[in-house]
């Protein structure tokens, strides 16, 4: 009898949760140093940096989700397309994520430090960003 749970696509679910953990602590590494050098409050230019984060990690999702995650040798064109558009829907949907919370916690939770809500932003963002990119990169870009 063959099983309800197929064992391959747990472990690569597993992969794709490790590699996204790699790639958020290097978004939010990013960030929270751009955050810091810039001396950040403002909700447009945290945006920006939460922008530039996410596209230095996006270049490293691409990279192990391709020869990690999904094992994936053979590059095409229509591929890697797929994943730069998917990055940029997934990137805005980070930033409208982030920029909204750390407003909201900029607002109304004022006693924390920039960089916690920053963080906490940042995650939240990826939360969001995570599910289109699974989703995506499973049955589209590495099918």
């Amino acid at each position: 009898m063959k099983s309800l749970i197929n064992k391959n696509k747990i472990y690569q679910l597993i992969r794709f949760g490790f590699v996204g953990f790699i790639n958020t602590m290097i978004d939010l590494a990013v960030l929270n140093l751009l955050v810091y050098l810039f001396s950040v409050t403002d909700p447009l230019v945290f945006t920006i940096c939460k922008a530039v984060s996410f596209a230095i990690a996006v270049v490293n999702s691409y990279f192990m989700n391709k020869y990690f995650t999904f094992s994936n040798r053979k590059t095409t064109n229509k591929s890697f397309y797929l994943f730069v558009i998917i990055s940029l829907v997934s990137l805005f949907v980070n930033m409208l994520i982030s920029g909204l919370t750390f407003y909201l916690f900029n607002t109304y939770a004022g006693s924390f430090s920039v960089n916690v809500i920053a963080t906490i932003s940042g995650i939240i963002g990826a939360i969001f960003s995570m599910f289109i990119n699974y989703i995506s990169y499973t049955y589209f870009v590495f099918k």
